[in-house]
């Protein structure tokens, strides 16, 4: 039996795929009708041998096993999942079945304070390693956590250095936003998903060059950016989230790098109004992506010695 997620209410079993979107939006992978669902609510992501959920900034919170979510974390099967009014339950092949019921998990679930949001704008950049379930095979789990350890690190420093607020760690993606739409704010983005290309051309640690010349690996991302209108969330303990359609289009024009075959792409709604950013891009044409009925126009840097950027 695949992976799934057995909905406790309608008793409707979700396989997952290595990205499984949950909320109530057309595309999602896991639907709910349930409307306390945000359309964009939750992702569980498989990466390293393990399925890890995390909250997409949703209105009323992810909770596993009745403790919310502040930052990515590992399912175990049977483990319970609180999205919205529904509850789901994570099942690995040879789980036994959970008998348990929902009212209990709604009761407590209806009497969690409301999450207080605002409207702003913002600059949106998901960045993603590239190859990394290859670069898992050849390595021992040890090695992984170093490794991602490592490049958490580094684009830490790099997208707090362009002024960027990382939102979450997803496995190996960052997804991280700037206040603001402005051209001067676009030219950042654009000069820290440089500088998050160019962090293996820099001085490594002792580990990656380690297994730079034992087994050939040096680290590389694919960049998806874009802007839009967001709502921002405090998710608890001071945590702010990012969350909204914008947030989605960001991750799925981040997707879309694998199939242009181009490692850096933007929206044309991140060109828009921006002279001096659209002469450096060219058009990569127009994709359908999954959720959205209108196709949407990519566009990647006409070349890449222009912002430093390699090709894929």
């Amino acid at each position: 039996m695949p992976p799934v997620v057995r909905d406790l209410g309608s008793g409707q079993r979700h396989e997952l795929g290595d990205t499984s979107l949950i909320g109530r939006a057309e595309g999602a992978d896991v639907r709910l009708s349930d409307g306390s669902v945000s359309r964009q609510h939750a992702a569980i992501r498989f990466e390293d041998g393990r399925f890890w959920i995390v909250d997409l900034g949703s209105a009323n919170g992810t909770f596993v096993n009745g403790v919310a979510l502040s930052a990515a974390r590992v399912l175990q099967s049977g483990d319970r999942l609180q999205v919205g009014a529904s509850v789901l339950v994570f099942e690995l092949e040879d789980a036994a079945p959970d008998p348990g019921g929902v009212h209990a998990d709604r009761t407590e679930l209806a009497q969690l304070p409301p999450v207080p949001l605002r409207s702003t704008p913002v600059t949106l950049l998901v960045a993603d390693l590239k190859g990394f379930t290859a670069i898992c095979e050849r390595l021992t789990a040890g090695q992984v956590a170093d490794l991602l350890r490592e490049w958490y690190a580094d684009c830490e420093a790099v997208l707090k250095r362009h002024g960027a607020s990382i939102d979450k760690f997803i496995g190996d993606c960052v997804f991280a936003y700037w206040h603001g739409t402005g051209p001067s704010v676009r030219s950042g983005a654009v000069r820290a998903a440089e500088a998050l290309r160019a962090v293996e051309a820099a001085p490594v640690s002792a580990t990656r060059l380690l297994l730079r010349a034992e087994a050939g690996i040096a680290l590389d991302c694919r960049i998806g950016i874009h802007v839009g209108q967001v709502a921002m969330g405090a998710m608890g303990k001071g945590i702010s989230t990012a969350l909204g359609d914008a947030v989605n289009m960001a991750f799925r024009i981040e997707g879309l790098t694998r199939f242009v075959q181009r490692p850096m792409l933007v929206s044309a709604a991140f060109l828009e109004g921006w002279p001096e950013g659209a002469a450096a891009f060219e058009s990569c044409g127009r994709h359908e992506i999954k959720g959205y009925r209108d196709a949407i126009e990519v566009f990647a840097p006409r070349h890449a010695e222009r912002f430093g950027l390699r090709e894929a």
